[in-house]
């Protein structure tokens, strides 16, 4: 807050509120979580959360209004939940609070990591549990329903992703169409029955007390994969060796990008309406991003420090013989980077 001239942070987003507070909203449908929402007012000496069911209507953002009066200086807020907040908040003039938050997720304190670790043990858990489950026959909702019983059996205290199970062509002309001409990933569930020979590019991400996990793998359905599908593996696993080589502090988003690149033969190895890399922490996916369309010029000014956690998942694909695709969750250490995901590449690998 120093840094940015902020005296007052509004946090009016779930996550934002969990992040500042430690203070993780229930898991629960949209409109009830709006009749129960939490709202953090952060200063330079304190923190306080209030409930606020009311910011959709003017009395609500009035009585928001009343609660900072006290707190005088620089306001910045994270979101506005309704036209009535910023009407209510107009004398006040406030700033975005995007730019301090960004700053202050960058780097992932212990705590913080630990709880990563924790999340992101829970979904690797579960998909012990699914993954026998994979055969002919079975299908894409039942593995989600199998998923989300045994995620909340092991802790867990929400889900963010909606489990996906995407199968995937071996030519991408085989595939539904998209805007970028390449396979479209990820696709929701539609109770597809899965038969044998598919393969599966899954992902599946849940909450624990506010902190966030990423799995991804993929599966063959019946089969074991062939030697085409075991050379897409190495490659795969020569990307992530090539990004975590070059993870640090100092190095760039860019430099992860780059590196990714020259291990996959100087091709771009992820999907082009996604990237290789992601941040994780309260969202699934923030800050920092690598290999997005930004390019060079931004990418490169976006520089890795102790503590900045990611998530790789580059893509391999073979069109006319399908691909490989998984996650990998590090966390940056003083001297390089440390792997948070602690799951084998089944059935790839045993």
């Amino acid at each position: 807050m120093d840094a940015h001239g902020v005296d007052v942070v509004v946090l009016c987003g779930e996550n934002n509120v969990t992040y500042a507070t430690w203070n993780p909203a229930p898991s629960q449908e949209p409109a009830r979580a709006a009749a129960t929402r939490n709202v953090a007012i952060i200063t330079r000496t304190e923190d306080h959360v209030m409930p606020a069911p009311y910011l959709d209507f003017e009395p609500g953002a009035r009585r928001l209004a009343s609660a900072i009066a006290d707190h005088p200086g620089t306001l910045a807020i994270d979101e506005y939940p309704s036209l009535a907040v910023p009407t209510a908040l107009a004398n006040r003039s406030p700033r975005s609070a995007a730019p301090l938050l960004t700053a202050a997720k960058f780097v992932k304190t212990p705590a913080e990591i630990e709880r990563i670790r924790r999340a992101q043990r829970i979904n690797e858990q579960a998909m012990d549990h699914v993954f026998p489950l994979v055969r002919p026959g079975i299908r894409d909702t039942d593995l989600t329903s199998f998923f989300f019983r045994r995620i909340f059996e092991l802790g867990a205290t929400g889900n963010t992703v909606d489990p996906i199970w995407n199968v995937v062509p071996q030519l991408r002309a085989a595939g539904p169409f998209s805007l970028t001409g390449h396979l479209p990933f990820p696709l929701p569930t539609a109770g597809r029955v899965l038969q044998q020979g598919d393969v599966i590019f899954n992902d599946t991400g849940i909450d624990f007390e506010g902190w966030a996990s990423d799995f991804g793998r993929t599966w063959c359905v019946g089969v074991d994969p062939d030697a085409r599908q075991q050379s897409q593996f190495r490659r795969y696993m020569e990307i992530v060796d090539a990004c975590r080589e070059v993870i640090g502090p100092g190095a760039t988003a860019w430099d992860v990008a780059v590196a990714a690149r020259h291990a996959n033969g100087g091709e771009r190895p992820w999907f082009p309406h996604l990237y290789v890399a992601h941040g994780i922490g309260t969202e699934a996916a923030e800050l920092p991003f690598c290999g997005t369309d930004l390019g060079e010029e931004v990418e490169s000014q976006v520089v890795l420090v102790a503590g900045t956690v990611l998530v790789l998942e580059p893509v391999v694909w073979d069109d006319g013989h399908g691909g490989y695709r998984a996650e990998e969750i590090v966390v940056v250490t003083d001297d390089g980077c440390e792997l948070l995901t602690n799951y084998a590449h089944l059935p790839f690998e045993p």
